[in-house]
């Protein structure tokens, strides 16, 4: 993986995984003086890389805000989604702050702090659109592998929706660009990037109808992190409290989700 190192003030990114394990306590990150933060960056508009190759995104702008008001450095270590939380549970860094889903099976591992509602949403083209889940019947559904997208096409199939294909890719970038070339039908994807990418080919795509109601997603930690959870529940109130989640959402998402 290269390496990017990028200064915005008080606040560091750097993009490599540390040699060393990262210590989860509260106490022990401000200590070291920065809070180590694991995403995936194919996931825009959460988290990806400008044309000049900065991090930019609303997990990036939330987790530096989450550092800065620790009175730390935030330090970014990119990983892929599949490995993301075998990543965290292995102490290769503090937190997980990349659109994760709370699901039940994630709280047996780890710890989450819910920061957004968030919608799953089908795209596909303007001129076959899949509205509901029943017209998923006889379509290639394409979705990012180990999420809540992935989990719903494989559920939706098991309760007797006919879908033809799932095809999994380890980037959501992926994902649309089999759509584009036709290698699928539909996409199930959080709604913040499903709109993304629509943005990125108005005439062709469109978010064609909403696959799941909103649902939490948060900032993961290790079970061994409840002083750290403490405090993120904390400033994640009092970031919706002053506005500051507010205008995040205004600047990446154009409105405020789940409302």
């Amino acid at each position: 993986m290269r390496r990017i190192l990028v200064s915005l003030a008080l606040l560091a990114f750097s993009w490599s995984a540390p040699a060393w394990a990262a210590t989860p306590t509260l106490a022990a990150i401000k200590k070291a003086g920065k809070l180590i933060v694991a995403l995936d960056i194919t996931y825009p508009p959460m988290a990806s890389e400008d044309s000049s190759g900065k991090p930019e995104g609303f997990d990036i702008d939330l987790a530096t805000e989450l550092a800065q008001r620790l009175g730390v450095k935030a330090e970014f270590v990119v990983m892929s989604w599949d490995g993301i939380i075998a990543g965290l549970l292995s102490k290769r860094y503090d937190i997980i702050c990349s659109a994760m889903n709370i699901t039940p099976d994630r709280l047996k591992q780890l710890d989450i702090v819910e920061y957004l509602q968030v919608s799953q949403v089908f795209v596909s083209p303007i001129s076959k659109p899949v509205t509901k889940e029943q017209e998923l019947s006889g379509k290639t559904v394409a979705v990012q592998v180990d999420t809540t997208s992935a989990e719903y096409s494989e559920k939706a199939k098991r309760q007797g929706i006919a879908i033809s294909g799932i095809k999994g890719f380890k980037m959501a970038t992926d994902a649309f660009a089999a759509l584009r070339a036709r290698q699928a039908d539909v996409i199930v994807i959080d709604e913040p990037v499903g709109r993304y990418f629509v943005k990125q080919d108005p005439k062709n795509l469109a978010i064609t109808g909403r696959a799941l109601a909103p649902e939490p997603i948060g900032i993961a930690m290790r079970k061994d992190s409840s002083d750290l959870s403490a405090e993120f529940k904390r400033l994640i109130a009092e970031l919706r409290r002053d506005g500051t989640m507010k205008r995040l959402q205004l600047k990446w998402f154009g409105a405020e989700l789940g409302t």
